[in-house]
Formats: C-alpha cells, sequence, structure tokens
C-alpha cells in the first residue's frame, strides 16, 4: 500500500499519497493561531456537524457521524496561547477521533471543566466563534456556562483562512470534480439510447458512476429535475419519465478524500423550443461574464456583478434568484458551500489566489423549466482556473 505511516498514541493510521499528511493540519493550526491573534481575539471555539464538517475537518480528518445524538457534531477549540487544542467529540466517538486526530481528543463530558480552566488562566477577552449559524443551541449554552467573564463572538478568521487553499486541496477538489464530469457523461450516454428514463433513474446512474471512479460516497443528494419540475430550484428526483422536449436540471457533486466538488448543469433533451434554448445559453453566457471577471484583487461583490448584470441583460431578472441579489456563488471545499468567499452583493472580501468556489446562474421559468449552471474555479496569479470541464451548453 502506497503512503506513509503516522502514529498517534496506541493506533496506527495508514496515510495514502493524496492525503493531507499530519505537517499540513499542524501548518493550518498554527496559521489560524496567528489569525486569531491578530484579531485580538484569546482563542476559538469552531462548530461542525456530519453534514457541514469543514469548520472541524480543516484540524483533523475526523468528521462527525450522522445521527439524532451528539454523535452527528464536534467542537474544535484553539486557545491563543495554549500548546494544543482539544477536540470534543462524543464519547461514542472518542476512540475514532483520537485514531485520526494528531492532538488531544476528549468527550463533550470533558468540555465543561477544561474550557473553565482555559476561563481561569486568560480572565479576560473574547473568543471567537466559527459555526454560529448552525451552532445547536444545547452546545452554545454549554460553551457559554463554561467560558467566565469570556464573551463569545462570531468571527470569520477561520472562514478567510480556510478560503485559501494547497497544493493538495486543490488537487483533490479537481479530483472530485472529474468525478462529477463522469456523472454528467453517465447521464449523456443513458439518454442516448432513446429508451425512457426516470430523473430518480438518471441520479443512481450520476452516483453509480461517481462511486466506480472512486468517490467515498456523494458530496450531497443528487438533483435530477425535468420538464415543468426543472423549473424548482431545488428538488429531489421522482420517477417521473424524462420527454423529448424537456428541459432538465441537474445539481451533482462527488466527495473524493473528504474535498467536494459542487457541481450543476443543465440541458435540453431531443427537440426542444427556442425559449428553453435560450434558457440554457443566458445560463451559459452568465458563468461566462464570470469566469471573464474572475481574478485576485476584485471583490467578491464586483465579481458577484459580473453575472448578475450578464442576468440582468438576458430578460430572466424576474426568473432567477441570482438576478434578484441572492448572489452567484460560493466557497467550496471540504464542504460543498464554504463561508467564504461568498459571491454575492455586498462582499467586500478581496479574492485572492488560490481561493476556490463555484459560479452559478439558475434560471427557472414556471411552466417551462429551468436550470441551474455552476463552474468550480481555482483563482490563479492573473485570472481562474476551471477545476470541472464538462461544457456549460447542453442540447441532448
Amino acid at each position: 500500500m502506497n503512503g506513509t505511516t503516522h502514529t498517534n498514541g496506541t493506533s496506527t493510521h495508514v496515510l495514502s499519497d493524496e492525503s493531507i499528511p499530519p505537517s499540513e493540519y499542524q501548518e493550518r493550526i498554527e496559521n489560524v493561531r496567528n489569525g486569531l491573534r491578530s484579531a485580538g481575539l484569546v482563542g476559538l471555539i469552531s462548530f461542525g456537524d456530519c453534514w457541514r464538517g469543514a469548520n472541524i475537518c480543516y484540524f483533523t480528518e475526523f468528521r462527525p457521524l450522522d445521527g439524532v445524538s451528539d454523535i452527528a457534531n464536534a467542537i474544535f477549540f484553539l486557545g491563543v496561547d495554549e500548546k494544543q487544542p482539544v477536540l470534543f467529540v462524543s464519547k461514542q466517538c472518542v476512540h475514532y477521533a483520537t485514531e485520526v486526530t494528531s492532538f488531544p481528543v476528549s468527550s463533550f463530558d470533558e468540555m465543561k471543566p477544561r474550557l473553565e480552566a482555559f476561563a481561569a488562566r486568560v480572565h479576560t477577552g473574547t473568543l471567537g466563534l466559527a459555526g454560529a449559524f448552525y451552532f445547536p443551541e444545547d452546545l452554545s449554552r454549554r460553551v457559554r456556562e463554561s467560558i467566565g467573564n469570556l464573551i463569545l463572538k462570531e468571527t470569520q478568521v477561520l472562514a478567510e483562512i480556510k478560503a485559501i487553499k494547497s497544493k493538495r486541496e486543490v488537487a483533490l477538489i479537481r479530483k472530485a470534480s472529474a468525478l462529477t464530469d463522469m456523472a454528467m457523461v453517465a447521464i449523456r450516454d443513458t439518454l442516448a439510447d432513446g429508451n425512457p428514463h426516470t430523473e430518480r433513474e438518471l441520479a443512481l446512474i450520476a452516483d453509480r458512476a461517481m462511486l466506480a471512479g472512486g468517490a467515498e460516497r456523494t458530496g450531497y443528494d443528487s438533483m435530477v429535475q425535468a420538464g415543468p419540475r426543472s423549473a424548482f430550484n431545488l428538488a429531489r428526483p421522482t420517477d417521473r419519465i424524462v420527454q423529448p422536449g424537456d428541459l432538465v436540471m441537474t445539481d451533482i457533486g462527488a466527495r473524493y478524500r473528504g474535498y467536494v466538488a459542487d457541481g450543476g448543469r443543465g440541458f435540453t433533451y431531443g427537440n426542444a423550443s427556442a425559449e428553453k434554448i435560450a434558457i440554457v445559453k443566458a445560463a451559459a453566457s452568465a458563468v461566462e461574464a464570470g469566469l471573464a471577471a474572475a481574478r485576485p484583487g476584485i471583490t467578491a461583490s464586483d465579481l458577484n456583478k459580473a453575472i448578475q448584470q450578464a442576468l440582468l441583460k438576458s430578460g430572466y431578472e424576474q426568473y432567477s434568484s441570482e438576478a434578484r441579489g441572492h448572489g452567484t456563488g460560493h466557497g467550496t471545499g471540504m464542504d460543498p458551500e464554504e463561508e467564504q468567499p461568498w459571491i454575492g452583493p455586498g462582499n467586500k472580501t478581496i479574492l485572492r489566489e488560490n481561493m476556490v468556489f463555484t459560479l452559478k446562474a439558475t434560471i427557472t421559468v414556471p411552466g417551462v423549466g429551468g436550470l441551474r449552471t455552476e463552474r468550480i474555479v481555482r483563482l490563479t496569479e492573473d485570472g481562474c482556473e476551471p477545476l470541472d470541464v464538462f461544457p456549460m451548453e447542453l442540447y441532448w
């Protein structure tokens, strides 16, 4: 087996050549520590769960497991002047988490005394909170009751640091993107036989193609919506058969070694009306406008404006959430959607080299159909590099 072995406590964990090595995790911890110090924070409480794990997985291979108990949650705690961080997980997961984590792991039952001891040492100051939007009330209460006079306040320090990807991270996202492209190839080739196929069948075929190519699982539930159902912004696939003349929306992504691609494509099937073809062209053109504008130094809001204005000019304002100001892209990496950079109105974040994000345009016309066209990109020194390469204008 290719790779190296690192030992943590009594366990031995084998790393493949594609895995993030312990040295990179340690570098991330120190970068965040320095970022917190520069922001005047005394530490970080970073929450993640089994659905949105990036705030945890940035520091460890451990990812919480799906479940209705506390196995679904984890907290990463880093004190700016503490020697080591601590990962708090369900007591049911401590042994597993310890096996894949290079720093101490404790159960949630041990969190209160650990935080109380930290608060007693530093006395006053502000703890940054990452993952505030989905931090469960019970855990929030337990943390706040344990930090004495310290203030817990939402921070973007972690989001801004993890938005810039390392070479290894880019390589893993590129692989996930290639697997997502394979899913679209599988859908195209299936429809080419001329036989009837349902939305649910096509979604399953896409999933199988990604798994057969090496994906560890899908990044999220695959969506295929055909005909009038393609006018739903988001929906699960059904047993509806794709009909000639349909506009079809897909939103599919692979997860590969902890990293995700978020891919959206739409296409016409068979002889389609000029109106449906125009929707495909308008969405693709809007994303192309974003690709042309994307470069380091531009603000997220200005990049959003390039796509938004293209959608406005196309005449689909009332049928596009992006045209109406929802935002035309988002960071992606260990989660399909990450906090930064949010490509949307009002976000003055300056885009930097090696940020990875999607650019997207959604058009949904009730009674006609719709699609979401997305491209995953990495900012380069003077522009951007698409990480997925499947065409955006599709007429099958």
